[in-house]
């Protein structure tokens, strides 16, 4: 076995920050990222103290999950009437079924640039590392190239999504890792985020996620710089908060 060094690593170490910077979103004051769980619920990424400048929060998703989809989904709305709300559920729920593929090969991704790549650098060194790894990353790459185009309807893409999300895997395949949050993060949402997470998640979830959005309303509320108007609906959507915890 040959004894590594730190500069051995660099190309993953690049390859990491790559994914970190993909898997970065900025959402606006009033949108929320939502993590997939299991059994079709959600949950919010962000905690009571995100990055945030003074409009705008950094949020990621769970990065060693990255078979996991997130949904930018907006807060402080009216709720729907249950018609609504179960017609976006059902399109999630479709959305999320057609990810089967994509989920395998983005975890496969992840698995071979984070975890056999630095592991063949310490047992082989880095040329030998970087020629095995990449010898299976890339036919990955293509595997998931093509599933999106072949699957691009069914994950709501259009052809001109479908050919950039390729290309970028191709030229910086430290992006794959992150295929399935691409996708699921330009799915349109309109339902409140409280109401889903309310409709979706265990009731010990429901419980601190809506306490949370409680928290983040009052703080707008507190805001000396919020209209009368940004006032009313948010003391009306907090009352709705309330009655559903």
């Amino acid at each position: 076995m040959l004894e590594p060094r730190i500069t051995d690593h660099a190309i993953w170490l690049v390859a990491l920050l790559l994914y970190l910077y993909d898997a970065a979103r900025v959402l606006g004051p009033r949108e929320l990222l939502l993590v997939e769980g299991a059994h079709g619920r959600l949950a919010p990424a962000l905690g009571d103290n995100p990055f945030t400048s003074s409009a705008r929060a950094l949020a990621f998703g769970p990065l060693h999950l990255p078979h996991r989809g997130v949904f930018v989904v907006p807060w402080g709305r009216p709720w729907g009437d249950a018609a609504t709300l179960t017609a976006t559920l059902e399109a999630v729920g479709r959305l999320r079924a057609s990810l089967g593929a994509l989920r395998w090969l983005a975890a496969l991704g992840g698995a071979l640039l984070f975890v056999v790549g630095p592991a063949l650098t310490v047992v082989l060194g880095p040329d030998a590392a970087v020629l095995y790894t990449a010898a299976a990353l890339y036919p990955t790459v293509a595997a998931a190239i093509g599933t999106v185009w072949w699957r691009r309807s069914r994950l709501g893409l259009t052809v001109g999504r479908s050919v950039v999300l390729g290309l970028e895997m191709l030229v910086c395949p430290a992006f794959l890792p992150n295929l399935v949050r691409k996708v699921t993060g330009r799915h349109l949402i309109e339902t409140d985020a409280a109401q889903l997470l309310a409709a979706t998640a265990t009731a010990e979830d429901r419980e601190e996620s809506l306490a949370r959005l409680a928290r983040r309303a009052e703080a707008v509320l507190d805001d000396p710089a919020a209209d009368g108007t940004t006032r009313t609906g948010l003391r009306s959507y907090l009352t709705t908060l309330r009655a559903a915890r």
